[in-house]
């Protein structure tokens, strides 16, 4: 009797974590008409609009364009963001190139404010971090080019409390950072090119508690 009891309590204890740790959606943008209404990208800089099921940069000139969706990223959580952006067509010597900003504090500061950006570019994945933005690289990993007419996956795996971020490209990590200062909170999410024409096909982000 004491056996089961006792298994019983293990199982309601695992299924108890799986809960607690379960990825709750807390946006997503597929560009569609099946969007909520709190999916609005603001194109800044550059030349956006939404078309065709995604989100479509135009500029190929400028080297740091901006749309930016307001999201409330707040609490000691993991933050789960993933999308998938084509590289249409490039423009310049440092193309192509594009990536998202996240936990930004300001989404229409150069910037970003505060903010993290993963980014891939001609030549690698590369991760910043934006202070009162001013933006410095703080990990990078080379032979992880971004593809001219092709599409790549990113998706990104930030623990607000731990500052530990993992960056994954098609389903393959290949960035592991620890910020000791992390970000705790952010306001917005910016999405950001060098010189490329792009399609954003969908953005989604979720939490971990």
């Amino acid at each position: 009797m004491k056996k089961k009891l006792l298994l019983l309590v293990v199982c309601v204890l695992v299924l108890s974590v799986m809960v607690f740790a379960e990825d709750v959606l807390i946006y997503e943008a597929n560009f569609e008409k099946t969007d909520s209404k709190n999916v609005f990208w603001d194109g800044l800089v550059g030349d956006w609009e939404v078309y065709g099921g995604g989100l479509v940069g135009h500029d190929t000139t400028d080297q740091n364009t901006n749309a930016v969706q307001e999201l409330d990223q707040v609490g000691e959580y993991t933050f789960i963001y993933e999308y998938k952006v084509t590289y249409d067509y490039s423009g310049g010597p440092w193309s192509p190139a594009a990536g998202l900003h996240f936990m930004c504090s300001n989404g229409y500061a150069t910037n970003r404010g505060d903010s993290y950006l993963v980014f891939q570019d001609y030549g690698r994945m590369i991760l910043y971090k934006a202070t009162n933005d001013a933006l410095a690289k703080v990990a990078e990993k080379d032979g992880h080019p971004a593809p001219d007419g092709g599409s790549s996956v990113v998706r990104v795996e930030y623990n607000a409390k731990t500052g530990d971020m993992d960056v994954y490209l098609n389903g393959e990590l290949v960035i592991q950072w620890t910020d000791m200062d992390p970000i705790i909170d952010g306001a917005y999410l910016s999405v950001r090119t060098n010189m490329t024409a792009v399609t954003y096909d969908y953005i989604k982000v979720w939490v971990r508690k």
